[in-house]
């Protein structure tokens, strides 16, 4: 999921992508930034090529 954020993935192309609700991606996504210690999609993406997570 990280990495279709970082391929510039809106959360309802994720949704569609993987065949989930936007409320899942949503709850995915907040657990995806408290892991990482981030507060916004920018951060995520910033620190997943920073830590070459993706």
């Amino acid at each position: 999921m990280l990495q279709l954020l970082v391929n510039g993935y809106s959360y309802k192309m994720i949704a569609s992508e993987i065949f989930i609700s936007i409320d899942t991606v949503r709850s995915h996504i907040k657990k995806i930034y408290e892991k990482l210690h981030v507060n916004s999609k920018s951060e995520a993406v910033a620190k997943a090529f920073r830590d070459k997570l993706v």
